[in-house]
């Protein structure tokens, strides 16, 4: 995924949460999405692309209701592979759509589950833990709070301002990482060549998918500052660390 690193960085401070659309995909971008797709279906992650308008209505979500849309892409996950990967993957997929133009929304709990299981085909070992609307936007964009690294890391400002470039970078990018209600259920511990992101909180079942999507997010910072890693996963932690 490195040819796309760039593309993806550059795109994580447009995505937002969208919940209104004024149109669909088109076939193009379908087709692009499909390949997107099955690439980054690995790591007990699979990735299908559906259409139903049903699978939004009439749920209402904690924040509002998706409105205009019946593209969607759903994520699934075998049962022994790591909550962690999913988030790594399906973020990688919705900053794809982000930099397409198109905007997305994780979903977790508030959509029609059981016709999302009929209308996905997937084997008996794979659960499908969230999904995604794919559309044209139609609202501006609108961000939410985000905590302060300071609050995330416990490091001060002139400890902050300190870091290798790397890895204010880094943080800076997964500090804005979606998480479900917005909670940020996670801590970043620094040392001299590596990155922790702990798991702090179960986050209603979803906290080690939120935790797979900062990962991405730390791995873009560092990308854009020329700086390749690889990690590792351990209990609540997932330590990215740099390449010697």
């Amino acid at each position: 995924m490195k040819y796309t690193m760039e593309r993806w960085y550059m795109v994580s401070t447009q995505r937002f949460s969208v919940r209104k659309y004024k149109e669909g995909p088109t076939q193009e971008d379908i087709e692009h999405l499909s390949d997107v797709a099955k690439t980054l279906s690995t790591s007990g992650v699979h990735i299908v692309l559906g259409k139903n308008a049903d699978v939004f209505s009439p749920i209402i979500l904690w924040y509002g209701k998706i409105k205009g849309a019946s593209d969607y892409a759903a994520f699934m996950l075998d049962k022994d592979a790591d909550k962690r990967m999913l988030g790594y993957m399906g973020e990688a997929f919705i900053l794809e759509c982000c930099a397409l133009g198109l905007g997305t929304c994780w979903l977790g709990a508030s959509y029609k589950k059981n016709l999302v299981n009929e209308l996905t085909k997937h084997s008996e070992n794979e659960k499908i833990e969230c999904i995604t609307p794919i559309g044209v936007p139609d609202e501006p964009y609108f961000g939410r709070p985000r905590k302060s690294l300071d609050k995330l890391t416990g490091l001060t400002q002139s400890e902050l301002i300190a870091l290798p470039e790397w890895q204010q970078r880094a943080i800076e990018c997964a500090r804005i990482a979606p998480s479900a209600v917005n909670a940020q259920p996670w801590r970043f511990i620094i040392s001299d060549n590596s990155i922790t992101i702990r798991r702090i909180a179960n986050n209603y079942g979803y906290g080690f998918v939120d935790c797979g999507i900062a990962m991405l997010h730390i791995e873009l910072g560092a990308s854009h500052c020329g700086v390749a890693g690889s990690w590792k996963l351990d209990s609540d932690d997932a330590v990215f660390t740099l390449q010697q």
